[in-house]
């Protein structure tokens, strides 16, 4: 079965994962060092600001993404290799939703803990933004945490069908 459309498709979207991933690993490596290209300086910046407690918040999103990609690629492996509703694909699927759901809420709560770990000297104000994008990773989350579900069930219905037959 791994070389249905489905395995070719997911062989595909995980090599563009793979990709993906490396790409915005080695653009936050290439940041957060700040290497100089000529006349062209690449910097990374936490949206909460730059101080070494809100960059070490940036690192700790880019390793929980990490993870979350690593389950996505672990998920397509397994649909790759012909695994449509098992438990394997189920249980990648449920990480990678859970490991996203934890980036946005890192997201979210980031600028906060970044300014209590800065101290009363660092910071004058404490400043939360809520943007949408944090709110729309956290809804597609919980979405994500539903599809896992219907992959669950549909993975019951064809045990039940293979068991007719």
């Amino acid at each position: 079965m791994a070389n249905t459309d489905i395995g070719r498709t997911a062989t595909r979207l995980r090599w563009a994962v793979w990709i993906f991933w490396a790409c915005v690993l080695l653009a936050y490596a290439v940041g957060r060092l700040g290497l100089t290209f000529g006349v062209v300086r690449v910097q990374a910046h936490s949206a909460a600001g730059d101080a070494p407690s809100f960059m070490m918040i940036a690192d700790i999103s880019i390793l929980l993404l990490s993870v979350a990609l690593y389950q996505l690629t672990k998920m397509l492996g397994a649909i790759a290799d012909g695994d449509l509703f098992s438990a394997r694909v189920v249980r990648a699927f449920r990480a990678f939703a859970f490991w996203l759901l934890l980036v946005a809420l890192v997201w979210i709560v980031a600028p906060v803990v970044a300014v209590l770990l800065a101290g009363p000297d660092d910071a004058s104000r404490l400043e939360f933004r809520l943007q949408m994008r944090d709110v729309l990773t956290v809804g597609i989350a919980l979405i994500l945490f539903l599809v896992a579900r219907l992959l669950e069930r549909a993975r019951m219905v064809d045990e039940e069908l293979r068991e007719i037959v």
